[in-house]
């Protein structure tokens, strides 16, 4: 079917006026929801020069705000330019890709914008810089991408877009994704503040921030605290139960929930993550530490908390190996692993990451698992090798309890330490008790029990009285002598400070 004269100029002018049209005409229809998403084109349009758009996972806010948006501006005004900003420059490059995809096979964009086409092989027309048609000669192309972290130097934009610069990592071990350590969040911010500066200080610039919500102290929320000039677009994926976008059914929405646990579905789809003050492990108490900073002295124990049975098939439940270290300074999260295994790729894995390490001890808890004591030595008879091989078992109060008694009085007191790049560790600890696994921290509670291989010095601090206003911090040393049975209480607190007067 032709277009009459009458009719183009009537879609010409639709798509250069109206943002949403140009998304409605361009989008496959089953991907456009009118009443879902024409709110945030208006907001695109209108909502000023910076602007934050929050939206669930799959809601289409990197097609509408990433692609679209920047393609749809440059095309009324050619002589913009963008950049593209991701967690990765893969990711980044991507977007361009979108951006390229359209102008390249898209009938109807070539005919709304014939003045946008290039001849493709005399421009720069790549994944890191795409440019349009345009009279002017820049040094930056149309569209440009880079990853959080790039070296941006000597280069100018009228629109900047950051979109999912925090963003999941797959988890090497089991293939799933792995929520951003803090680290990544912190990275993520240092970028965002060094963006302005490139913008070309025009009027019709842009700054757009387009993200997920992963915690209470993310990206999104570093800028609503410090840069009141952005406006938020901020739209859950359900209203009252109801699902907002028409992609997504009730049951859809339901199984979501089901597989990625309370914490990270309030998060990731209705963009209310948990305020940290209310996190049983509040992330500005995680410490890291380089592999030049691990102390020398000191002993390794590697603990294993399996799954019951380990048969190694997909339904089973994840067996946990943390390998620590134990010094005068803290204790040292060396290595770990989080896998189906069978009992024979148990025992193996174990005795690897005791070889790597050079562990002196192995603690395995055996409620549900008794023979698992005996195949170790046995393997360690095979192997003409010998490690301290003690058994563990929870003996009242649940693995929550267990967990949280052991391992947040030691964390909040920063005398456990961990590598930046254990990615499900952080995410165990950040979700916990809501998260979808729990079994790495579970493991790494067993490193805390009454009697420890390692003795610590103690450390003289002066007393602070209670109603003098100051925090006590204890020393490691403190923390763990309360937890040797002397005193029938959870926390050693209640013991080392003094009463009120």
């Amino acid at each position: 079917m032709e277009l009459t004269g009458k009719e183009l100029a009537w879609l010409e002018k639709m798509a250069n006026e109206h943002f949403y049209f140009f998304c409605q005409s361009l989008m496959p229809p089953n991907w456009y929801d009118d009443k879902f998403h024409r709110e945030l084109c208006d907001f695109l349009q209108y909502g000023g020069n910076y602007k934050v758009v929050v939206l669930a996972r799959t809601h289409l806010k990197t097609t509408i705000c990433a692609v679209m948006y920047p393609l749809w501006c440059s095309s009324r005004r050619p002589s913009l330019r963008s950049l593209e900003v991701s967690n990765t420059s893969p990711n980044a490059e991507k977007t361009v890709h979108s951006i390229r995809t359209i102008v390249e096979n898209n009938s109807l964009y070539q005919v709304l914008f014939p003045q946008c086409i290039p001849n493709f092989t005399k421009v720069r027309w790549s994944d890191r810089c795409a440019c349009l048609s345009r009279k002017e000669d820049y040094p930056e192309g149309t569209f440009e991408s880079a990853g959080v972290g790039a070296n941006i130097i000597r280069r100018h934009f009228n629109v900047i877009v950051e979109d999912d610069t925090v963003a999941p990592r797959k988890d090497d071990m089991s293939g799933e994704e792995c929520m951003p350590s803090k680290d990544d969040i912190e990275q993520a911010v240092g970028f965002h503040r060094l963006t302005t500066p490139l913008l070309i200080g025009e009027e019709y610039d842009e700054q757009l921030v387009i993200g997920t919500r992963w915690s209470s102290y993310d990206h999104i929320q570093w800028i609503q605290e410090n840069e009141p000039k952005y406006k938020v677009f901020d739209r859950k994926a359900e209203v009252d139960g109801v699902p907002a976008y028409k992609r997504f059914s009730r049951d859809r929405l339901d199984s979501i929930r089901m597989s990625m646990g309370t914490y990270l579905y309030s998060s990731l789809y209705l963009n209310t993550p948990l305020a940290k003050e209310f996190m049983v492990f509040n992330p500005d108490w995680i410490k890291y530490y380089e592999d030049g900073e691990l102390p020398e002295e000191g002993e390794c124990v590697v603990t294993l908390d399996p799954a019951d049975p380990p048969t190694g098939k997909k339904t089973q439940n994840y067996t946990a190996i943390v390998s620590v270290k134990h010094t005068k300074k803290g204790l040292y999260v060396r290595r770990y692993r989080r896998k189906r295994y069978t009992d024979k790729e148990m025992i193996n894995e174990t005795f690897d990451v005791c070889a790597v390490d050079g562990a002196v001890k192995i603690r395995i808890e055996t409620n549900r698992y008794a023979n698992l004591e005996a195949g170790f030595r046995e393997e360690m008879k095979r192997r003409n090798t010998y490690y301290i091989v003690e058994t563990v078992k929870a003996t009242r109060g649940s693995k929550e309890e267990r967990i949280k008694d052991r391992l947040s009085p030691l964390f909040e007191n920063g005398v456990i330490f961990l590598k930046r790049d254990m990615r499900e560790m952080e995410e165990e600890l950040s979700t916990f008790p809501y998260g979808k696994f729990d079994d790495l921290i579970d493991s790494l509670a067993w490193q805390v029990k009454q009697h420890t291989s390692t003795e610590y010095p103690q450390a003289q601090k002066e007393k602070v009285p209670l109603n003098s206003g100051e925090r006590r911090v204890f020393t490691l040393e403190e923390i763990r002598a309360s937890c040797r049975g002397q005193h029938k209480i959870p926390y050693p607190f209640q013991s080392q400070m003094e009463p009120m007067m």
